[in-house]
């Protein structure tokens, strides 16, 4: 498909239309942003090549904003720990923090644990069917 323009199966309005659906808050705005009309957007929504493209484009805008979160990562714990420790603050604010910290440290540990699970129950199933 290189020759022809096209990427993934879709025309350049296409890869233009999947781009825009990242970028805009309606379907209307994606499409006059694409330059096509909300009709034929709309149809392409329904087309699999179309929803495929877009997953995929979905998948990699998510991934490459789990590492920008990844590396605020740090600086986030240090400005939490910092206004959890500072007597300074009113009490309202460090109990805020802390329960901050506790939650998140639960809600690690919980996805953790089904990673974990999902990991056995995966090589359990691969070991089956040997």
């Amino acid at each position: 498909m290189a020759g022809n323009g096209r990427q993934h199966g879709l025309s350049p309005r296409q890869q233009r239309a999947v781009m825009a659906l990242l970028s805009c808050p309606s379907i209307e705005q994606a499409a006059k942003q694409a330059g096509i009309g909300a009709r034929t957007l709309h149809r392409w929504l329904t087309d699999p090549d179309f929803q495929a493209a877009l997953t995929e484009a979905e998948g990699a805008a998510i991934a490459e904003a789990t590492r920008r979160l990844v590396g605020l990562s740090d600086a986030a714990i240090t400005t939490v720990a910092s206004l959890m420790l500072d007597e300074g603050n009113s009490p309202t604010v460090r109990l805020r923090a802390a329960a901050s910290v506790l939650d998140y440290l639960l809600r690690l540990r919980e996805l953790k644990n089904v990673e974990e699970r999902l990991t056995a129950l995966e090589a359990a199933i691969s070991e089956r069917d040997r």
